[in-house]
């Protein structure tokens, strides 16, 4: 076992941070390499998360601490030049992590209904 690896419940890690919750779900999708991920976050939130490839690769390193990604295999770059690229999976925990957050989204999301805060916008 890495004594490293910090061990926090799963309400520890909530709430998660846009760029990690969006990484999450990217890769409950599926393993994916970084710059795949890079790219889908830009994509799949319009825009609004840009991560160069230091950010995105200490965000990576953040999430394989804390158990909630891991790598999962490397495949050959497909340049055929450079280093093999790592893919990345969700594990279990982080799973469980996405679960609890989106349980918890859908209790605010619920309250602000109930509030009626969502009307005519």
């Amino acid at each position: 076992m890495d004594l490293t690896r910090k061990t926090l419940s799963v309400e520890e890690h909530l709430p998660l941070k846009p760029a990690q919750q969006l990484a999450l779900l990217l890769l409950a999708e599926g393993p994916t390499y970084g710059v795949a991920l890079m790219e889908a976050l830009e994509e799949r939130s319009g825009g609004a998360i840009r991560l160069n490839a230091g950010s995105l690769y200490r965000l990576l390193a953040s999430l394989v601490d804390d158990g909630l990604v891991e790598p999962t295999e490397e495949v050959a770059n497909p340049s055929g030049a450079g280093a093999p690229r790592k893919l990345y999976g969700l594990t279990s925990f982080g799973r469980e992590v996405l679960a609890a957050e989106a349980r918890r989204q859908a209790g605010l999301l619920d309250m602000a209904r109930a509030l009626r805060l969502l009307e005519g916008s």
